[in-house]
């Protein structure tokens, strides 16, 4: 048998129903079509709620005739202001590598505002689109889409399209890092073992240690006096060929000594012996990181879910270093700029204790 159909009170204002069954008045929003329950109130107020609202939207509701609809309407979009954008970063003239991040970062925020008019982005957009990254716990990523807007808009502001940034009342996510640091006695442990992995692997621990330079500027280091200039900075450095770290009994003139046994090239590391058919020859940053990875890994050495990779030599050599010969050291050491980006590496972040 069929359902009966619902009577409805005629005698109600537009848009209000009364549902017997249930004893309660819901009304019909007629622009969206989204029902609102009212509750279980007083046939009264339900009316002169129901009024109220049926006023509201007559007020403001205007109706888009055929003609407004299929109008083409230029509309200078987010996804428009990109493409000038890119050019803009062009000019800064940055590394390929930040390059690289930076234009996936734009086609991110290109697929989530492409199509909206610039100047109609609002801070809410901002804020529910990096929610969406902290709630997946991509703090790191929220972080940098955030930075990316804000120069987006920041630009825009300066060419006359906007005349604030929706950005900038955003919270700024901040990152927690996972990754462990990697304390000396662990350092000692994996490259004992590098030994028995190949001739080149215990030099670059050693001259990682030593230098306290990035993976990409170890395997790239040339001979004579050691001159470095960093590959993600472009900073340069001249270091002393009697650069000790006395801790690790290290002295940076003995270790490039080791680095030239059996080393016909004019990098610091090289391979006689290539892995999958390669031919011989200097190594590269992402083969640095991954036979270190191998070593640590057959040590037994226990370790969290983000262990330290190879990069994380830079961080100890840094507190080496601040305990050996001070903060100011460390950071003309590291090539920073600013004291703020020496003391990140400088935080052991719990791995070390505080001697009393």
């Amino acid at each position: 048998m069929a359902k009966r159909p619902v009577r409805y009170d005629a005698n109600l204002p537009r848009n209000l129903t009364y549902r017997k069954r249930d004893r309660l008045y819901s009304w019909r929003n007629p622009v969206t079509g989204q029902e609102i329950s009212l509750g279980r109130i007083d046939r009264k107020d339900a009316v002169a709620q129901a009024i109220e609202a049926n006023n509201y939207i007559d007020q403001n509701y205007l109706p888009s005739s055929l003609l407004d609809r299929i109008k083409d309407v230029p509309t200078f979009t987010v996804a428009a202001w990109l493409k000038r954008y890119e050019v803009i970063l062009e000019r800064r003239e940055l590394k390929p590598n930040t390059m690289k991040v930076r234009r996936n970062q734009i086609a991110t925020i290109k697929e989530e505002f492409g199509k909206i008019p610039l100047a109609s982005v609002t801070t809410k957009d901002i804020a529910s689109f990096l929610e969406a990254y902290i709630l997946c716990d991509k703090k790191s990523m929220a972080s940098g889409l955030r930075s990316v807007l804000m120069d987006i808009f920041r630009e825009a502001i300066v060419e006359g399209h906007v005349d604030r940034n929706p950005t900038e009342p955003t919270r700024t996510p901040t990152p927690k890092v996972k990754r462990e640091r990697l304390l000396l006695e662990q350092f000692t442990v994996i490259r004992q073992a590098a030994l028995t992995h190949s001739e080149w692997a215990p030099n670059a621990c050693d001259l990682a240690l030593v230098t306290g330079q990035r993976r990409e500027d170890i395997s790239d280091i040339k001979d004579g006096r050691l001159f470095v200039t960093q590959e993600k900075t472009g900073h340069k450095l001249a270091l002393p060929l009697d650069l000790r770290l006395d801790v690790a009994g290290l002295v940076l003139q003995d270790v490039i000594d080791r680095c030239r046994v059996n080393n016909p090239s004019d990098f610091m590391l090289y391979s006689p012996v290539r892995r999958g058919g390669r031919k011989p020859g200097p190594l590269t940053p992402d083969g640095l990181t991954q036979a270190f990875a191998e070593i640590r890994d057959s040590t037994g050495l226990k370790f969290g879910p983000n262990p330290p990779p190879f990069h994380e030599i830079r961080s100890l050599a840094s507190r080496l270093y601040e305990k050996e010969r001070g903060e100011e050291f460390a950071q003309r050491l590291l090539g920073h700029k600013n004291l703020t980006m020496t003391k990140k590496y400088l935080d052991a972040r719990g791995a070390e204790y505080v001697m009393v």
